[in-house]
């Protein structure tokens, strides 16, 4: 080969058999310049910047077997070396990410989904996926692809994922190939290995922690109101052909009536839907699953559905047509709630009204704002729920519980109230604003004196009337008439009024409401109050997190891998974190 040789400005490129070389007069250098350039360089060379390699130094990690994995050789080359050592200065954001944690924690987690100890070719080591996840969240990037695009060309990324200039770098399918290998679980103790690492460095204080749930926005479209009553309609046609014995002589407009009868309780808007319309979109949408090369997942599950439908209403009064309703209501609860992921469900937010996704929890201990514990649920769940296995997965990791837990008004629910007093933990819930029927005292405005008796608002007395019942609930109602009670109008309706003997009848569940009365006097305390102030001041992590680490969109499509995208965001969090205040 030809030695040539290029002027580049005041540099000169040289490439010959041998390699490539780059000079770089020193009269292009200022003084200052140069002498910082040899100092620098001098300690590269002496071992003093071994920060530059050591994200792509990898040790040997033993497999189940006790046999060393097998991985990728990670090279760094002299001209990444130098542009890393130039252009990534000491107080880099990445630097001291990098340092906060030892990563080798990921490969040790990760040997036991891996089997190229003997055979197949050397794979990723596994710290350097997950490092590009890191990068992913940390910088709000929303898709792997453009994650993978701007590694190209950030020099800083490069470095933190441990590869030089000159490697090429993984593609879109090895990350999804990875996650899919892990799954929620490995992802999930990983960040609980950082998690131990935060507290051993002390930043959790084990004293109060706060638990809320913000809706997560899936990667999908929502299913229309029509849309479910098409899906329902080809499905109650299926129905009949699959299942034997079935409704003879109803034709497709019946169907489509019945389903719209069936959606329009819940859909107000298909009301105004003729049958024929919804026959003629059934049509159009038998066409498509035609002309795909598979039938899609929703309708693959919504299919298995037909004969465990068919076999609950086995021996269930009614034929024809009430049958056929039957049947339809308990499809009707299994209709996919949005096209391209079908674990996303629609539900209602404060702050965003109907979202399409999920409902992501997390448990932060108010010390640092360190995340213990992160649920994921659909949108349409209940939450309350929720808090008990946050408080479960907490209690996994350090074999206690926060002495005080912080929650807004959705928690404020007697599922809430029992986790809370059976664990010993003072909780301060938000009270939720509850008015009675038409207005008028709700049963939470009746409360218990130090003697265990019922006592309404205007302080009389109640007694028990009736109950228990097998769910616990008993009637009370005012030991005396309510007559010339100054709450009168307040707690009884015109027609109690007008009663001879007017009195206001209760049905509670007694432990319930004790419960209940005892989270609000929590909760109105000096001490409750603080507490709930303290709580509002750290949902900022929240927005934090929407913000800067796309914590409310969810970058996947399917239930596991977008629980994946929240254990990283909780990590990428708890990252920050330590490396701030470690």
């Amino acid at each position: 080969m030809e030695t040539l040789t290029y002027q580049v400005g005041v540099s000169q490129l040289t490439l010959s058999e041998e390699g490539l070389s780059l000079t770089i007069p020193r009269q292009y250098w200022t003084p200052r310049q140069w002498n910082w350039l040899v100092t620098l360089l001098t300690q590269a060379l002496a071992g003093g910047l071994t920060w530059v390699m050591a994200p792509a130094t990898i040790a040997a990690t033993a497999s189940r077997t006790g046999q060393p994995l097998r991985w990728k050789r990670m090279v760094i080359d002299g001209l990444s070396y130098l542009l890393f050592v130039l252009l990534i200065p000491a107080r880099h954001p990445l630097r001291r990410l990098y340092a906060a944690f030892d990563w080798r924690i990921i490969d040790e987690q990760c040997a036991e989904v891996y089997e190229n100890q003997e055979r197949g070719a050397p794979a990723y080591p596994p710290q350097v996926l997950f490092r590009i996840l890191v990068l992913m969240f940390i910088s709000g990037t929303p898709f792997e692809s453009a994650t993978l695009q701007r590694l190209t060309t950030d020099i800083a990324w490069r470095w933190f994922v441990g590869l030089s200039l000159l490697w090429p770098l993984p593609d879109a399918g090895s990350l999804s190939r990875f996650r899919k290998r892990l799954g929620a679980a490995r992802f999930e103790a990983i960040l609980v290995e950082l998690i131990q690492v935060c507290d051993a460095q002390g930043l959790i204080g084990h004293l109060e922690a706060y638990f809320d749930m913000t809706g997560v926005a899936a990667s999908a479209r929502q299913v229309t109101p029509y849309e479910r009553a098409v899906i329902l309609a080809k499905a109650m046609s299926a129905y009949l052909e699959a299942v034997e014995g079935g409704a003879e002589g109803v034709s497709r407009e019946q169907l489509a009536a019945l389903v719209l009868e069936i959606l329009s309780e819940k859909h107000p808007s298909l009301k105004e839907v003729q049958p024929a319309q919804v026959v003629a979109s059934q049509a159009h949408l038998e066409r498509e699953l035609a002309q795909m090369k598979g039938e899609p997942g929703w309708w693959q599950r919504l299919r298995g559905r037909l004969a465990q439908v068919a076999q609950e209403l086995n021996g269930v009064p009614g034929e024809g047509l009430e049958h056929l309703r039957e049947a339809a209501r308990r499809l009707a609860a299994h209709l996919p709630q949005a096209y391209g992921n079908p674990d996303a469900a629609v539900g209602h937010t404060r702050a965003d009204g109907t979202l399409c996704g999920y409902r992501s929890g997390f448990l932060v201990d108010a010390k640092r704002r360190i995340i213990t514990a992160v649920v994921v649920v659909a949108l349409n769940c209940v939450e309350a729920p929720t808090v008990r296995r946050a408080l479960d997965k907490h209690y996994a990791i350090f074999r206690r519980y926060p002495r005080r837990l912080g929650l807004d008004s959705a928690f404020d629910r007697d599922e809430v109230h029992r986790v809370l007093e059976a664990h010993a933990i003072y909780g301060s819930i938000t009270v939720r604003s509850r008015p009675g029927p038409v207005g008028l005292f709700h049963a939470d405005a009746f409360v218990w004196n130090e003697g265990g008796q019922l006592v309404c608002p205007a302080g009389k007395v109640l007694e028990r009337v009736g109950g228990p019942r097998k769910n616990g609930i008993e009637r009370y109602r005012a030991a005396e008439p309510c007559t010339g009670c100054p709450f009168l109008e307040q707690c009884l309706t015109a027609r109690q009024r007008a009663q001879a003997e007017p009195r206001r009848y209760l049905e509670i569940a007694p432990l319930a409401h004790r419960r209940a009365q005892r989270s609000r006097e929590r909760s109105r305390s000096p001490e409750g109050r603080a507490l709930r102030r303290r709580r509002f001041a750290a949902e900022g992590l929240f927005g934090h997190l929407n913000t800067y680490h796309n914590g409310d969109k969810a970058p996947y499509r399917d239930g596991e891998m977008d629980t994946v995208a929240q254990l990283m965001v909780a990590f990428v969090s708890n990252l920050e974190a330590l490396a701030r205040y470690a």
